[in-house]
């Protein structure tokens, strides 16, 4: 049984660098495999010091060292989306992807036909976005939540060539009627187009038999295992979460939330289920600043410092998921995330893209309170909508060790949050992170 289990969960809504964190503590731990749980979504990045750079989305952000990935069975995976990632790990030098890949044989898959149906209610939102990455795992965790396994495809389903195609044509019968009476007019004018693409692929009758030949073909080439298989493992396990605490179906920000319960307790749960009764270390990772991605409440959002912040971190904005937003490191949020986690303990906490703040001034802002305070009764997330944050702004000397910077960072933060601080991240590879003396 692994000797220690450690899980990595985002504080914010995500794009907190997770995916840094998990390929340098890999490294670190020599991790024997990284186990993910949420879905099949939004990209972690991951920079190595041999020059190499991937984007993730089902593979573990160990993939670049040759750590193996688990799939587990709090993941929505999506099988379009794990042809798509293989192909491009092939050309990145990785001969064959799914032999570091296993799946356990439950995970929910996401189809085409889902992130047609995730497309289509952002966009009939209008003005009024919810905010989606647009590839349908939070559609197929809900319809498998109100049509059950008829209508809900299994891993493990993925080569039973019959039951795909009758799961598939069932979600398509359930779209087509949802959809019927829409238009191109029942969105904004320029978003008209898009509507259209989505609704004439929903009745594209050749659709669903090259979706079928599709999953019937990464079918195939699934290697199934069971999470309690996994854990007697050797050596150390790592967990990615998708996701952030800010987004949990229940907790989280609504309505910009996801389907999935992204708290950290379930993860443990999860591996307790499995029969894990090891140690399990909890890290929890945060920009230096605060970021969405977005729609969403964002007191701190400032168009200035997005314009000196994001430089460098790949995020376009896109029709789903709408612009990307910066602001001063908003500690309200974090410590409303740390209450909703409360169940479980956090040993750490990893902040990340701290080279931005060096590189853009040395001022380093921090919100450390709201000049005003929801009403009786108001919902957390309207609040945050006419918030008025008090901002501190914090230099950084020049020069500074790394030892130095590290213990600044730390001492700062132990005076607003009660989570030490483990690892800064001060660049993209796994050679820029400073680290404190225990991991």
């Amino acid at each position: 049984m692994f000797e220690r289990i450690y899980v990595v969960t985002d504080l914010g809504p995500g794009d907190g660098g997770k995916g840094g964190i998990v390929h340098a503590l890999s490294r670190k731990i020599d991790a024997s495999i990284v186990i993910k749980r949420g879905g099949a979504q939004g990209s972690h990045g991951v920079r190595t010091s041999n020059g190499e750079s991937f984007n993730f989305s089902q593979w573990g952000c160990g993939t670049l060292e040759g750590v193996p990935t688990f799939l587990s069975e709090q993941m929505v995976i999506s099988p379009v989306g794990l042809g798509n990632e293989s192909e491009a790990l092939k050309r990145l030098g990785i001969y064959d992807p799914f032999t570091l890949l296993s799946v356990d044989p439950s995970c929910i898959c996401a189809t085409p036909f889902h992130r047609i149906s995730s497309q289509l209610e952002e966009l009939l939102l209008g003005e009024n976005p919810r905010g989606t990455i647009g590839t349908g795992v939070g559609q197929a965790y809900r319809m498998y939540n109100s049509l059950g396994e008829e209508a809900t495809i299994r891993a493990s389903e993925l080569q039973n060539r019959e039951i795909v195609r009758k799961k598939l044509q069932r979600q398509l019968d359930c779209y087509r009627e949802r959809y019927a009476r829409i238009s191109t007019d029942d969105g904004l004018p320029g978003d008209a187009e898009l509507i259209a693409e989505n609704l004439n692929l929903l009745h594209d009758d050749g659709f669903l038999p090259y979706t079928l030949d599709l999953f019937e073909n990464i079918g195939k080439k699934l290697r199934f295992m069971s999470l309690s298989e996994v854990v007697k493992g050797d050596g150390f396990g790592l967990v990615e979460c998708s996701h952030g605490v800010l987004t949990d179906a229940e907790t989280g920000l609504k309505p910009h939330v996801s389907a999935i319960r992204t708290l950290p307790k379930f993860t443990t749960e999860m591996l307790r289920s499995a029969g894990y009764n090891g140690e399990i270390i909890n890290y929890a990772v945060h920009r230096a600043y605060e970021i969405r991605h977005g729609a969403g409440p964002m007191p701190t959002y400032d168009p200035e410092f997005t314009t000196q912040m994001l430089p460098g971190s790949h995020k376009d904005e896109n029709r789903w998921q709408g612009i990307v937003r910066a602001g001063a490191l908003d500690l309200n949020l974090l410590r409303y995330a740390l209450d909703t986690s409360s169940e479980t303990k956090f040993d750490g906490l990893c902040l990340t893209w701290f080279d931005q703040v060096l590189a853009s001034g040395r001022i380093w802002p921090l919100c450390v309170s709201y000049k005003n305070a929801p009403t009786d009764g108001e919902p957390y997330a309207e609040f945050l909508k006419k918030a008025e944050p008090t901002t501190i702004e914090y230099s950084i000397k020049k020069p500074i060790s790394k030892r130095e910077l590290f213990e600044f960072v730390g001492n700062t933060l132990d005076e607003f949050i009660n989570v030490p601080l483990k690892l800064l991240s001060i660049g993209p590879t796994e050679l820029d992170k400073i680290s404190s003396n225990e991991i």
